[in-house]
């Protein structure tokens, strides 16, 4: 109590005497909020910033929390991870349990470590959203966004020996074939999604590399299934200019399934050097092409020009126009 008084005192030293009572007790409120951000060692120094965060629900990330309270707010748990600033050991999410009002800060956000998501009832995991430091962190009255937004489902990873489409679409998930690599998928939503026990809104892909997301593709998910989301009908955004407008020979998961050619986005078959098109994802070597045989299996391509491309360019321009994802993510935007 004494912290806090003594915390009170110093921010209310800088407000001019004329000052309205109202925003005096504002302060007062923000300054509860930074003596607990001190006494979790933070540094001392006013927060500057107010971060989005969105919920997976009835999860938790296990094995990264660096911080712990209990009896705190959800908003105020949100507000001491957005302006925990540490060196070492910087606020990226945080789990709330509402029944013991309990914050846990993690130094760690589930699209790097999947595989320490789990199912836990009375829990939420936030996760905070990169670039959305701009505004003032004002205190308890200016809430940070709490958006249900996108929950992820699946993590695929590039040559990691596993094949994207065979892990995506089995029934059961053998986790010590599958979790190779750090592949990933959420057993409750997938199976809730493929036996029809859930209203997905949006599905978002997206294809990343290890400093984050490269291209996501968003896709109408109302009446969908964990197959036929992914088509040319449904598809609401992407990067790629003409890929509404042009004619395409493949536009599915399923792909080509005597090459092997997964999530498949094509435009036109014209031997090896004449293919072209968005997306593949190539499983194995079934096929014959030069731009198709990695060092390691799976490979992920997309077009990084504003429309499609030549899968040779592989070969011939390396990566100016052709870009190899180092992972792939299904997101989806479910009731």
């Amino acid at each position: 109590m004494e912290a806090t008084l003594s915390a009170v005192r110093r921010c209310s030293a800088i407000l001019k005497n004329e000052m309205k009572l109202s925003v005096v007790i504002a302060v007062v409120v923000l300054a509860i909020v930074i003596d607990e951000r001190m006494a979790i060692g933070s540094p001392g120094g006013w927060c500057t910033k107010i971060t989005v965060y969105k919920a997976l629900t009835h999860r938790t990330l296990v094995g990264h929390a660096v911080r712990g309270l209990s009896g705190v707010s959800l908003v105020r748990c949100a507000v001491l991870c957005s302006c925990l600033k540490e060196k070492d050991s910087p606020c990226l999410s945080f789990n709330y349990g509402k029944t013991n009002r309990t914050c846990e800060l993690n130094d760690a956000r589930v699209e790097e470590f999947p595989e320490s998501l789990v199912a836990e009832s009375g829990f939420s995991y936030y996760g905070a959203e990169t670039g959305q430091a701009n505004s003032k962190c004002l205190g308890l009255d200016s809430k940070p966004a709490l958006d249900p937004g996108w929950q992820i489902v699946f993590k695929g990873v590039a040559r990691a020996g596993v094949k994207l489409y065979d892990m995506w679409t089995a029934v059961s998930w053998e986790a010590s074939m599958m979790e190779a690599g750090r592949n990933f998928r959420d057993e409750f939503l997938h199976k809730a999604w493929r036996s029809g026990n859930l209203t997905v809104r949006r599905v978002k892909l997206s294809l990343c590399d290890f400093n984050g997301s490269r291209v996501e593709l968003i896709f109408n998910g109302t009446g969908s299934d964990i197959l036929n989301w992914f088509t040319k009908d449904r598809l609401l955004s992407s990067p790629w200019e003409d890929l509404r407008s042009t004619l395409v020979n493949f536009f599915s998961i399923e792909g080509d399934t005597v090459t092997g050619r997964r999530f498949f986005i094509n435009n036109y078959y014209g031997g090896c050097l004449g293919d072209r098109g968005w997306l593949i994802v190539v499983d194995s070597m079934t096929s014959g092409c030069n731009w198709e045989r990695p060092p390691a299996y799976p490979v992920i391509l997309y077009s990084k020009a504003a429309g499609y491309v030549s899968w040779e360019d592989v070969v011939t321009e390396g990566a100016n126009t052709v870009g190899c994802a180092d992972y792939l993510t299904i997101h989806i935007d479910a009731e």
